[in-house]
């Protein structure tokens, strides 16, 4: 004879054995890292990050203890987690940069350094025919070599 599945219901669930990020979720944000949204990404994946108390794992305040140390085990947990939330926000080609970084900070740094920065692309130093910002340019001087450096802003 079979046996009925019923649940037991005079087992108390235990909620406070569970580890810390054990049922948190695997995104923060709804914006994935590409190539030219770093600003944008970066303040929605902090603001995620500290809204689940792990904001000094990726500014380094949380530094990796021993593995001697008795905390190195939450640690890992944690910083595991805070890098489970980089992955799943960048794009796939991304990925393959940070996948094999040893810390949520090493990811994070690696990012800001690749898309952080301005691009030198943005300041670009053109060229433009003497006299053309005053409307006494030539259509031979136009085409002459005499041209000044103008950074566009």
């Amino acid at each position: 004879m079979a046996e009925e599945m019923t649940p037991k219901s005079d087992v108390p669930f235990d909620t406070s054995s569970a580890p810390k990020s054990e049922n948190l979720s695997v995104q923060v944000t709804s914006i994935r890292l590409t190539k030219d949204n770093y600003l944008s990404w970066s303040a929605a994946l902090e603001i995620g990050i500290t809204s689940r108390g792990r904001l000094p794992y990726i500014t380094g305040e949380k530094p990796t203890p021993s593995k001697t140390d008795p905390q190195w085990a939450t640690w890992a947990l944690e910083d595991s987690q805070v890098k489970v939330w980089i992955i799943s926000s960048v794009s796939a080609d991304i990925q393959s940069l940070i996948l094999r970084k040893s810390t949520s900070f090493d990811m994070w740094t690696v990012l800001a350094r690749m898309y952080g920065r301005k691009k030198r692309v943005l300041r670009t130093v053109l060229t433009v025919p003497v006299g053309a910002n005053t409307g006494t340019c030539t259509p031979r001087a136009a085409y002459s070599r005499e041209t000044i450096p103008v950074v566009a802003q």
